[in-house]
């Protein structure tokens, strides 16, 4: 009977070493938060983001990845550069507008005011400047239509005979000028260098005629050392390059011509000693 419960004790025991551990629990691994899914893409370089310190804690915010980043600076640039054309193009027709037919239209204008005091005492001169001023209109409609279609036919001009015209276009208002164009400086021009320097020229006598109350003024154009030099100076009142007042809109459209042909611009001006504006630019 001993035997027998030994027995029985000892198969228990047996079993009881063969029975399997009891299963360890595997922990549960939750989903990341917003903020560590945040630090991971930050840490794999996927996204940019924005950090505010708030106390001890800091508070990330992702913007945009960095491929939508790069697409939005590429459009951003895209859109400054078309910008800045546009802002270069408004800036050339206002010079052109300013230099070429407002000043045409503002020495028509002159000229018309010459035939009041002329109907009079002479009225054949004033019939012939009322003609010359209505040619004069049509050819700033001609422009004007060329500025409108984005036409305008490159022609080789015939720079002393265009100085001419501007001078006389002036009538009795303007003072007696000397013209000195050597013919070798205007073979040395392209088309666009003369139209840039005509331009100039014609912006240069405006002041003069409006503002210096000169008696009398002088142009030329000659070669010097491989590049083209154009004077245009006047015997009248001056007045102070360094006052603020003395860079007026049509001296700001001279040296806006000449840094776009690359040259270089120089102002001579005193008050009560006249004025004089030289441009040199490369042939």
């Amino acid at each position: 009977m001993r035997a027998a419960k030994r027995s029985a004790k000892s198969n228990e025991r047996r079993r009881s070493s063969r029975r399997l551990p009891d299963r360890v629990q595997a922990p549960v691994r939750s989903w990341p938060s917003e903020a560590e899914q945040t630090l991971e893409a930050l840490r794999a370089g996927l996204i940019d983001a924005l950090v505010i310190p708030a106390g001890q804690r800091d508070s990330i915010y992702a913007l945009k990845t960095f491929e939508e980043v790069e697409q939005a600076n590429s459009q951003l640039r895209e859109s400054q550069e078309r910008l800045l054309l546009l802002l270069s193009e408004r800036e050339r027709l206002m010079q052109d507008l300013h230099d070429g037919c407002i000043q045409s239209i503002y020495a028509v204008g002159l000229a018309l005011e010459d035939c009041r005091s002329l109907i009079a005492e002479d009225p054949h001169r004033a019939a012939g400047k009322v003609a010359q001023a209505a040619a004069s209109l049509n050819l700033v409609i001609q422009e004007l239509r060329a500025f409108i279609s984005g036409l305008r036919p490159v022609t080789l001009l015939d720079f002393p005979r265009e100085v001419g015209r501007i001078i006389e276009s002036f009538g009795m208002r303007g003072p007696r000028f000397q013209i000195d164009i050597e013919p070798a400086a205007t073979r040395m021009l392209s088309p666009d260098k003369a139209e840039q320097l005509l331009q100039i020229t014609r912006e240069a006598l405006s002041n003069v005629v409006r503002h210096a109350k000169a008696r009398s003024g002088r142009i030329s154009l000659r070669r010097t050392a491989g590049k083209v030099r154009l004077e245009v100076a006047d015997n009248g009142q001056g007045f102070d390059k360094n006052a603020d007042k003395g860079r007026g809109l049509g001296l700001h459209h001279i040296a806006a011509r000449v840094e776009k042909l690359g040259g270089q611009l120089r102002l001579d001006a005193k008050p009560a000693k006249g004025c004089r504006i030289v441009v040199e630019i490369a042939a």
